[in-house]
């Protein structure tokens, strides 16, 4: 199995998986985030997002820049 975990600038954190893998997402009240069947899902990282914890392009509105890339 390998999930890979690969930060956008500016963006979401994309997670990967390998055709087979199967990922669960749980959301702070303990819900699941359904996501059967998805190889690409896209983490937002900005705070800005309606689908919490899912990226909803939200970034591009705030222009959301990414703190690590800021401090190179």
């Amino acid at each position: 199995m390998t999930v890979r975990l690969c930060p956008r600038p500016r963006g979401p954190l994309v997670v990967e998986l390998e055709e087979g893998d199967s990922l669960e997402i749980q959301r702070l009240d303990g819900s699941l985030v359904d996501v059967a069947g998805v190889r690409k899902v896209r983490l937002c990282r900005c705070g800005a997002t309606g689908r919490v914890p899912l990226c909803d392009g939200s970034h591009n509105r705030i222009a959301f820049s990414d703190p690590e890339r800021d401090e190179a």
